[in-house]
This record gives C-alpha cells, sequence and structure tokens, in this order.
C-alpha cells in the first residue's frame, strides 16, 4: 500500500512545477544539430522556476512551523498560498484548494477525514499528519490510490522507513515488527500520577490510532509503509521521568533483524504530544518535491499483490 514515488510521477511534478519561458523549437532538416546546441545553451537562462504554492490546514505546532519555515525561505521554489483554520469558510477553504499545488493537512483527524476526498478529486496532492483518520474501520484507503492526487504521509517522528519498506517488499509472510512509544503521562491523556513508567497499551496499529488519535501517527504511516495496520503490533508506555518521547522500531524476518531507536526533543507548543522533528518532516517532504524527487514520504496506493 505504499512506496517511493515513481518515475512517472517524478516526470508528473517536474513538469507540473517549471515552465518554459520559450516555445520548444521545431527542427527541420539540417537544423536539427545547430538548434539542439543552442537550446542547450539557453536552457539554463530560459527557464523559469515557478514556486509550489502550499495551503496548510491547521496552525497549532505542526502547521505554524510549516508556515514559518516556508515564509522564511527555508525551501527554495515552495512558497504559502493560503493558510486555513477552524474558522475558515467552506468558500475559503475552496479558493484556497484552487490556488494550491499541494495541501498540508496538520490539523485534526476530523479535518483530514474532510479534506481528503475534496482535495485528492481536484487532483491536488495532500500531505497527511493526522494519520490516525486510515485506521478508521470503514474508511477505505485504497480509492486514494487511484488518484487523481497523491496522499503523501510524512514519517513523522521515526525514520528508517527505506529499509522497512524494502524488507517487506522482499517477503512479509513471516515478518514481526514492533512500533514502542514511550511518552509523558500526560501527552497520552493520562491524569493519573504515576511513579514509574506504565505500559499503558499493547495491539495492533490500528487499535492504537482509535485509543490514541493524536499520538499514533507515526505508528500508522510505519503500518502502511510496510506490514499493514492489522499486523503491526504498537506499544504504548506511559513514563512520568520522560524527557522526551522516545521511539524504538524492531524488524525481525528472514531477511534479518533491524532495531532502530529515536529520541526526539518534545515541541514545546504542542502540549508534550509532539515530537518537534515532526513538522520538518513535513518539510523535509515539501523540499524534495520541489526537487522532483519523493524520498521521506509514504505514498498511498494499490496494496501490493
Amino acid at each position: 500500500m505504499s512506496g517511493a514515488a515513481s518515475d512517472t510521477t517524478t516526470s508528473r511534478i517536474r513538469h507540473r512545477r517549471f515552465l518554459l519561458s520559450v516555445p520548444w523549437p521545431v527542427f527541420r532538416g539540417n537544423e536539427r544539430r545547430h538548434a539542439a546546441e543552442d537550446v542547450r545553451q539557453l536552457a539554463p537562462e530560459e527557464i523559469e522556476h515557478r514556486p509550489i504554492a502550499v495551503c496548510v490546514v491547521g496552525t497549532g505546532a505542526i502547521g505554524q512551523t510549516v508556515i514559518d519555515a516556508l515564509r522564511d525561505d527555508v525551501v527554495p521554489h515552495v512558497s504559502v498560498a493560503a493558510v486555513l483554520d477552524s474558522r475558515s469558510s467552506p468558500e475559503e477553504a475552496s479558493a484556497a484548494f484552487d490556488v494550491a499545488d499541494i495541501v498540508v493537512e496538520a490539523a485534526t483527524v476530523d479535518a483530514a477525514r474532510t479534506l481528503l476526498p475534496e482535495v485528492v478529486k481536484r487532483g491536488k496532492d495532500i500531505i497527511v499528519c493526522s494519520c490516525g483518520v486510515f485506521a478508521e474501520r470503514g474508511f477505505d484507503v485504497e480509492p486514494f490510490g487511484s488518484g487523481p492526487g497523491r496522499v503523501l504521509l510524512p514519517t513523522g517522528a521515526i525514520g528508517g522507513f527505506d529499509v522497512l519498506a524494502a524488507a517487506t517488499r522482499a517477503g512479509s509472510r513471516d515478518a514481526r515488527l514492533t512500533h514502542t512509544t514511550i511518552k509523558r503521562p500526560g501527552a497520552l491523556g493520562i491524569e493519573e500520577c504515576l511513579d514509574a513508567e506504565r505500559t499503558v497499551f499493547r495491539g495492533s496499529a490500528r487499535e492504537a490510532a482509535l485509543a490514541f488519535p493524536r499520538t499514533s501517527n507515526s505508528s500508522v504511516a510505519l503500518a502502511l509503509a510496510t506490514l499493514g495496520l492489522d499486523r503491526v503490533e504498537v506499544v504504548v508506555i506511559a513514563d512520568p521521568a520522560a524527557a522526551s518521547t522516545r521511539h524504538v522500531v524492531e524488524w525481525e524476518s528472514p531477511l534479518g533483524r533491524y532495531e532502530l531507536t529515536f529520541e526526539n526533543t518534545i515541541d514545546p507548543a504542542s502540549s508534550g504530544r509532539t515530537s518537534a522533528i515532526t513538522a520538518w518532516s513535513v518539510i523535509e517532504v515539501l523540499a524534495a518535491l520541489s526537487l522532483g524527487i519523493g524520498p521521506g514520504a509514504v505514498v498511498l496506493g494499490p496494496p501490493r499483490r
């Protein structure tokens, strides 16, 4: 259900983003060689880069970081075209989608549920941060693989998706994948005063997203990139002494054994729920798209046969 962006997709992005300021020449007879030489000399100067226009939905910890980074020109050839929040009207949203090349959803699962079909049917790509929407029973992921727009999931607070997706493609029948998350109790909605760490959840990635919809986005993205929502095991630990958020990803299959550990600074604007790196994983996807390549994202598509 996932994979890196294809060469075809890359070509589509590149041709949509970059505009030639002169007509492509028609060659006749012996003019072909000389004209081609002229084009090679002129092309670098004649090609005009039009920034990728981004609509950001949500102005919380992730959305605001993305907005600030783009307005500070952190990513070349990518700019903020519109910003939407919970007060935006349907008319404002429609106008924003019209001017955008890509939409970044950084709001809530409810917002993602509404935005996804609306944006994809317009032929626009959408980066979804509230990945928990894909865990909902009855919310079918497969139709989004047929476009015309694409659904991109940032890797969020964890990494290693390249090797894990490759290992999955090599054979998943005997594979096991566990994602353990250690967070402060308050970030998990636990009000009880704990004096030691406690395992508060163990189950599938789908079940984790339903139980902790605001803190399981990385688990969902990991599952969609590998074994699927019902085969990836998720363990959630509440640790009152946690000064950061820790993620441990463990893979085992006939191909090999991998253990990846991530310890992330908490974004102070997120009430302890979000790793600071999460917004930058979104920014990195936007940076890759502007170059016509697509690392660092899970691309939803038809399930592997």
